[in-house]
């Protein structure tokens, strides 16, 4: 750049005039070659543009992934969009995100989708916002109630979909509803871009004995929960009205037992332990608190949560053993003895048939029994040992501290577990859509309503044979008609779902 500086003394000492016309010439030479090939590079994007999109006619409706191919050549993690309306299950994925490092960001279908859609709001759904749902990640990841995710479902939304089943995947599913709703998610059991993970054993149990067709084993997978609660750290107990946590009332905590009474009448707390405690005079021993009860780390403080299992699991065991906790629970042949005497206006459980289909390894299915969890609890065999357990102070606080120790080490290792799948399953997944990069496919993944009919890339986007038309919607896609799912309840911190509400008394079998 010698005659750069040259021209630039000549301009301050007021010399230009005796330097050469070379660099102005140089300069329109540059500038000319600049706007030419602006000017080519325009025309040449706007043809090839016209090339690709010149047979889509449904504008109002396309859309398009995003081109990821820089970021799969870098390694650079892909976008995830994490769809619950469960705090629980929210906290956990965002303690997996923040292990693996992934973008992602959280949705809530209650803001835009009706509890338990049917399948003409589900098209009209997809009519919609479906290119804008089906779009807004590179990945999507349904969890604890799987009709959010049945607009994508029946539309036929290209994005890799992950189907995260927590409390089963036809809660509440009219029983005339359930053999379409069964055949939509066999069919969608075959497609490559949906992978299935259930949270607990039962969830594949359930689905199997219903009529499902699982997909094959290399896109589905059994990850539990990890157990993490972000509820704001609990105040310490006080020692009475308008004092701080001292000592005392901290010791006071960890004597106590604690119970929570669900919100339900027909939980077994409500209608026969509670007032079991009452009659004998034991109340002294338990500290009771209803269903917002400030999370694990307010349980973990006691000598023992009294709990009688209403689900096969709920995000209360796995943040309570996390945190240290240690649960108090019928034995399993109680706990048999108990659901096979006992009717749901007495006693709350979701899943009578299991002990029914299973009688000899239903604690398979059941988190709460499982091998890999049931040492970390303490088991009683009738009234008389849970007697012990609150009255004997040194030696249930002796046997809570070796539970707590178990209890702790097996969420450690399921935590691992876990962690390690689902960096397993975002690999493979991330695998899958790097590997659907290519100008044509992205443009055919856009089309999700068959507008681009001259495609034939676009051919792979049609309906299933078993769905039909909507007939108030001609581009809604192929759809089940007649599908109809009932309201859920959510979940509240630190519980799960309950089976049946509604009062009752009883409890002969605990005698």
């Amino acid at each position: 750049m010698v005659w750069q500086r040259h021209h630039f003394m000549a301009t301050r000492t007021g010399r230009l005039h005796f330097y050469p016309c070379g660099p102005l010439i140089l300069y329109s030479l540059l500038l000319y070659a600049f706007l030419t090939k602006a000017s080519n590079d325009s025309y040449l994007n706007d043809t090839a543009l016209r090339l690709n999109y010149g047979g889509i006619t449904n504008w109002a409706h396309f859309s398009t992934p995003a081109d990821v191919r820089a970021q799969c050549a870098d390694g650079i993690p892909l976008r995830i969009a994490y769809f619950t309306r469960h705090t629980g299950t929210l906290w956990d994925w965002i303690a997996i995100a923040a292990h693996l490092h992934v973008p992602w960001t959280r949705v809530n279908p209650g803001l835009f989708l009706q509890y338990g859609i049917n399948a003409s709001s589900a098209a009209r759904v997809w009519h919609d916002v479906g290119h804008v749902i089906c779009h807004m990640a590179d990945i999507l990841i349904f969890s604890d109630t799987i009709p959010d995710a049945r607009p994508l479902l029946q539309g036929g939304c290209q994005t890799p979909i992950v189907l995260q089943v927590t409390n089963r995947f036809d809660f509440e599913v009219l029983p005339s509803d359930l053999p379409s709703y069964v055949a939509l998610l066999s069919e969608v059991a075959r497609r490559p871009h949906v992978w299935w993970v259930s949270n607990n054993p039962y969830e594949e149990e359930y689905m199997v004995r219903r009529g499902v067709k699982l997909p094959p084993a290399e896109r589905r997978m059994m990850l539990r929960p990890v157990g993490t609660c972000l509820l704001p750290d609990a105040a310490p107990p006080t020692s009475g009205e308008g004092g701080g946590g001292d000592a005392a009332a901290v010791a006071d905590a960890t004597i106590r037992v604690a119970m929570i009474l669900p919100p339900y009448s027909r939980h077994l707390e409500n209608t026969f332990i509670m007032p079991w405690l009452l009659r004998h005079g034991l109340t002294a021993h338990v500290q009771v608190y209803r269903q917002h009860y400030g999370g694990p780390s307010v349980l973990a403080r006691h000598r023992g949560v009294i709990t009688v299992p209403y689900q096969t699991s709920v995000m209360k065991m796995y943040e309570g053993l996390a945190a240290g906790a240690v649960f108090v629970i019928p034995s399993p042949e109680l706990f048999a003895t108990l659901v096979r005497e006992l009717d749901l206006h007495r006693m709350s459980f979701c899943c009578r048939d299991l002990l029914r289909n299973h009688p000899d390894d239903w604690p398979q299915f059941m988190d709460w029994y499982h091998p890999d969890f049931v040492s970390a609890h303490v088991l009683y065999d009738n009234l008389k040992d849970l007697k012990r357990f609150l009255t004997d102070h040194a030696w249930s606080s002796q046997l809570v501290s070796e539970r707590r120790r178990i209890g702790t080490a097996a969420m450690a290792a399921s935590r691992e577990r876990t962690l390690d799948g689902y960096g397993h399953l975002l690999r493979a997944v991330s695998q899958q859509v790097c590997a659907a990069t290519t100008p044509e496919q992205l443009r055919a993944r856009g089309a999700v309503f068959r507008a681009g009919k001259s495609l034939s890339s676009l051919s792979s986007l049609s309906p299933s044979p078993l769905a039909a038309a909507d007939d108030d919607d001609d581009n809604g896609g192929g759809v089940p008609n007649g599908l109809t799912l009932l309201a859920a309840g959510v979940e509240g911190s630190g519980g799960g779902r309950s089976g049946s509400g509604g009062g009752g008394g009883g409890g002969e079998a605990l005698a």
